[in-house]
């Protein structure tokens, strides 16, 4: 019934929104879908931190565990490093339904396209629906703000990632990522095992010209083929940080732009945005704080996250910007410390932990160049 009051109105029923629905468990919530059934339209690799799975009780989704990354530069050796922490592929139908299923005071509504959102309430294609708070979760560019990236420059528009899951016989537990020219010269590359022997295998940047005759380029380069499969993929908006409240409603996940530059990965941050958005809003229920209270504290933790996003656009710039050999200078650098001191990088890398100045960064990029 559209005249119901609910307690809190949550658009888009992805890794974001249905995390923020999880963490809400007493709250009357309505959760709007744009597409007619959960986990319809995958648009990433669908991979992420197996602790986060795990914790919100999906291990059934879990395709396959991986506990290494190598990275392929465009010259020169490549590197393989122990993750800090074990990652997954996931499959992404069986996930939404999955933590769906255990969300008892939570009505799903399929096959509802949001339009608008404002001061509590939500407008649809199939009428208006009201809450005491919204949270939009519907992905990149967020309810109501298409077309704002139209007239912007290349580096502040969003990229594009295209993937396909196909035959693989390489190590099914390590991430790979290509980097160079010889791979793609407008971004990156990557094989993300699956299950047996499959790999979801893909490229993301900003590509130029047709994306799909890019990816079959880079698959010929892998001595791989699509095999009749279906692409899959969407835009990644490895960008600045988007306005964490919009219209009296809390935004999350890629609708906030909260994907890590410089490598695409999203779900985590979507998880993470979603459960600190979902405490805020169970404050604002249970009369602890009021909605414009929360809506700027929820605010002020985004802004918290901005210095690290924007290193790591910078840090971005300049891989896109960089030489091969100079890269590949970079990436074999991992080869002259330990596994530790390795692992302590990507540990840093993975949560969010570079907050030194663009500067300091520029020094320690240009140390390991001169070694």
């Amino acid at each position: 019934m559209k005249d119901k009051n609910w307690d809190v109105i949550i658009t888009g029923a992805s890794f974001a929104g249905l995390a923020a629905a999880h963490f809400i468990p007493d709250a009357e919530a309505l959760l709007l879908e744009r597409q007619n059934r959960l986990g319809k339209a995958q648009k990433s690799t669908c991979c992420t931190s197996l602790a986060w799975i795990e914790r919100l009780g999906c291990q059934n989704s879990i395709l396959q565990v991986l506990d290494y990354v190598a990275i392929h530069p465009g010259r020169g050796r490549g590197v393989r490093v122990r993750l800090p922490e074990s990652f997954c592929t996931v499959d992404y139908k069986l996930f939404c339904e999955t933590l769906a299923a255990g969300l008892k005071n939570t009505e799903i509504k399929t096959g509802v396209r949001a339009i608008e959102i404002n001061n509590g309430s939500v407008k649809t294609d199939q009428g208006n629906f009201t809450g005491k708070a919204v949270i939009d979760a519907s992905g990149w560019p967020g309810v109501g703000n298409k077309g704002a990236w139209k007239n912007q420059s290349w580096r502040k528009k969003p990229a594009f990632g295209l993937e396909v899951e196909t035959a693989y016989t390489g190590e099914m537990d390590s991430i790979h990522i290509f980097y160079g020219k010889q791979y793609t010269p407008h971004g990156y590359g990557w094989i993300f095992p699956t299950s047996g022997d499959q790999a979801r295998i893909g490229i993301g940047g900003q590509l130029t010209g047709k994306p799909l005759n890019s990816l079959d380029s880079f698959l010929t380069k892998l001595d791989v083929s699509r095999n009749g499969a279906k692409p899959h993929g969407g835009f990644l908006p490895v960008i600045k940080l988007g306005e964490a409240v919009r219209n009296k409603a809390f935004i999350v996940g890629d609708a906030c732009n909260h994907v890590i530059p410089g490598s695409g990965e999203g779900i985590r941050a979507a998880f993470e945005s979603g459960e600190i958005c979902a405490g805020i809003v169970s404050r604002v229920l249970e009369g602890e704080i009021t909605l414009d209270e929360g809506l700027s504290e929820y605010s002020e933790s985004v802004c918290r996250s901005r210095a690290f996003y924007d290193n790591m656009r910078f840090i971005q710039d300049m891989a896109h910007f960089c030489p091969d050999f100079a890269r590949s200078r970079l990436i074999n650098s991992l080869l002259k410390v330990d596994e530790a001191r390795a692992e302590a990088v990507l540990k840093r890398y993975l949560k969010g932990d570079f907050r030194a100045s663009k500067a300091v960064i520029v020094k320690r990029v240009v140390k390991s160049l001169l070694k």
